[in-house]
């Protein structure tokens, strides 16, 4: 397995919400801020928790990834149609979408279009001069720039219609602000690691009260077609929404359904549900405990080996569990990644805003014997937190084997809870 992603991005909203406030969010994304560890989609097979017509889901998988990004791991992918607002002529589907509850927004490589879509076709949104709007998404080990522009989306058969998306690296957008530039660029799917990103986390716009109030470095731009471009406010009405929450019905929340993966394997094919009780294969059952979320980061606590990290969040975007334990070495080669020279089992406990707790066990193998296999699903992957995780646990993709997770949104109360809130 080639191009393995070493470590975690950050999502759009975690560092945008950590300029704004001069601290460092440990959440991506929406509203909340988690990591993202990029992998690309296209999905199939899968059942849902409970049956159901099959209306409100679409498959998913972890695979290998597209071909340009030579090779990712636990990464969850499906594929998403996107199409000129109103049209049905102008579309492209694109496969090798990732799947990440730890952002919210569309996000697509400019280069995975061109077959019966080009950026061209979208809508350039404006801003509140009239000039193009273009937007930033710092990550840990980089950055991406592009241009913000309107699209309706199908997936499988819910439409999101008309909302603002990315185009990363749209020729349109010119060279990012000096002010983006963090790390090395990632425009491209061999340097991004998927044709675009479903931002599907538990908050609605991908930067909220944070870029409506303020001109954010790093976060929305105002690129006048002459001139340079330069930090603006963003009203929440024209920021990247999450998509689900745009659908007509089906719109509080996800459910990832994945089987169990108890040893590295090629592939892995489950279901992503919308909704959460609004049909009757989306319905939280009552052995279901509900932890309740920070509201305006998407955190919550985790005590390990004594300590708190009160940063701590659920995220199908990152490629492995990533945590602090300076008792297992890291790998020689890859030291993102643990490399135990036995299974290490481990617990945790986790505690939601509203007290609620839970003891969760996992399991932590050699990174280096886990490559070595080709596997893409690797459920005992995982490293450390690093100088960029600082108070969390990241509980990554292997978490989301073999249990459906649901992820409400925070704009409704799924289950008689008020979002946002994560239940297994």
């Amino acid at each position: 397995m080639t191009n393995v992603r070493h470590g975690v991005l950050f999502g759009a909203r975690a560092a945008m919400i950590a300029i704004a406030l001069g601290a460092l969010a440990s959440c991506g994304g929406g509203n909340s801020g988690s990591f993202v560890g990029v992998g690309g989609g296209g999905g199939s097979g899968g059942g849902s928790p409970s049956g159901g017509n099959g209306l409100n889901q679409v498959a998913v998988t972890v695979d290998a990834g597209p071909a340009a990004a030579g090779g990712t791991v636990n990464t969850l992918y499906t594929s998403v149609t996107l199409c000129a607002p109103g049209s049905s002529t102008r579309c492209q589907t694109i496969d090798h979408v990732q799947v990440d509850t730890g952002s919210s927004g569309f996000r697509v490589l400019a280069s995975a279009l061109g077959s019966g879509l080009q950026s061209s076709d979208l809508p350039q949104a404006t801003d509140a001069f009239g000039n193009p709007l273009d937007e930033c998404v710092q990550f840990a080990d980089g950055y991406s720039f592009g241009s913000v522009r309107s699209a309706d989306l199908v997936i499988g058969n819910e439409t999101a219609a008309s909302i603002p998306v990315q185009v990363i690296g749209d020729p349109a957008a010119g060279a990012a602000p000096a002010s983006c530039v963090q790390g090395p660029q990632e425009n491209t799917v061999a340097t991004f690691g998927a044709n675009a990103i479903l931002g599907i986390g538990n908050f609605l716009t991908d930067c909220g009260i944070a870029c409506a109030n303020a001109a954010i470095a790093g976060a929305y731009y105002d690129c006048p077609v002459t001139g340079t471009c330069t930090p603006v406010a963003q009203p929440v009405s024209g920021q990247l929404r999450n998509p689900v929450a745009a659908f007509a019905a089906d719109n509080n929340g996800v459910v990832i359904d994945l089987p169990a993966v108890t040893a590295p394997g090629a592939t892995v094919s489950g279901t992503l549900l919308f909704g959460i009780d609004t049909q009757s294969d989306n319905v939280l059952p009552a052995s279901a405990t509900i932890f309740t979320l920070d509201p305006n980061y998407g955190t919550l606590d985790t005590f390990f080996n004594g300590t708190s990290y009160p940063s701590s969040f659920f995220d199908t975007g990152s490629n492995g569990y990533f945590f602090t334990d300076d008792t297992i070495p890291t790998c020689t080669d890859q030291p993102a990644f643990y490399c135990p020279s036995a299974v290490e089992n481990l617990q945790a406990s986790v505690q939601g805003a509203a007290g609620t707790q839970a003891v969760l066990s996992f399991s932590v193998d050699n990174a280096d014997a886990d490559f070595a296999t080709n596997a893409a699903a690797l459920p005992n992957l995982a490293g450390p937190a690093g100088t960029g995780l600082q108070g969390a646990f990241d509980w990554g993709m292997p978490f989301f084997y073999g249990q459906p997770v649901y992820v409400a949104f925070e704009s409704g109360a799924p289950a008689g809870v008020s979002g946002p809130w994560i239940g297994f």
